[in-house]
């Protein structure tokens, strides 16, 4: 196996999700906007969904989108609200035209997606995204244009890893951020290319990918280190 072999198995294996029904997703796009962005995301039982990411310029957001069948959110006013079990619920505006100041929520008729945290510095002390995280679950309430309501909740269970991922915040020790993902490709990188010498080492291979989950899901360079040195 050569050097860039190699390296083509680490980013497989960096890729790679499997707690939960929270996962990471590498290239998503906004519906609202068009923009690309990195997505943790979940699905409730009755199939509504819900991604939180990062925009271009760093603020976080929630993006709920209702599944078929449900008729429209409702476009302005008090919209919906996110209750972090545990925690205040938060209550949602949506305008069809935002304000100089404040930034309210966008309703497409099929998602709404509101601000979580404005995104500066290394992980929220408060605030709605504080709570979510912390949360064991999270309720959504949307106002439909025919008068009702639609609710729905997910399990925070396993959502750590995938939204530190996501948003670049370390939650829960689950580490994340430029600088944790290049250690980590060096990690798994530094062990493929010990398996390639002095000549390929199958086995060697398969107990690396079968470690790698220490990395892709716990996000635990040290015990990647200690599940191979065994």
């Amino acid at each position: 196996m050569k050097t860039a072999e190699a390296t083509g198995v680490v980013l497989c294996l960096l890729a790679t999700t499997a707690k939960a029904d929270w996962h990471f997703v590498e290239d998503w796009t906004d519906p609202v906007n068009g923009f690309e962005a990195k997505a943790a995301v979940s699905t409730a039982d009755d199939g509504t969904a819900l991604h939180l990411y990062r925009n271009p310029i760093g603020r976080v957001y929630a993006l709920i989108t209702l599944p078929d069948g449900t008729p429209d959110i409702v476009r302005e006013g008090m919209v919906a609200s996110l209750a972090p079990e545990g925690f205040d619920p938060k209550q949602i505006e949506a305008r069809t035209e935002q304000g100089r100041v404040i930034e309210f929520a966008t309703s497409t008729g099929r998602a709404l997606r509101d601000r979580l945290w404005h995104g500066e510095g290394s992980a929220p002390a408060f605030g709605t995204l504080h709570d979510i995280v912390e949360a064991p679950s999270l309720t959504a309430t949307l106002s439909l244009v025919d008068g009702t309501q639609h609710s729905a909740t997910w399990s925070m269970d396993g959502a750590g890893a995938p939204i530190a991922q996501a948003i670049g915040i370390t939650i829960e020790g689950a580490a994340a951020g430029d600088a944790w993902d290049d250690a980590a490709a060096q990690a798994l990188l530094a062990a493929m290319t010990i398996c390639q010498f002095p000549k390929l080492d199958v086995t060697c291979v398969q107990k690396v990918t079968a470690c790698s989950d220490k990395i892709s899901v716990d996000r635990d360079i040290d015990g990647f280190d200690a599940c191979i040195a065994q």
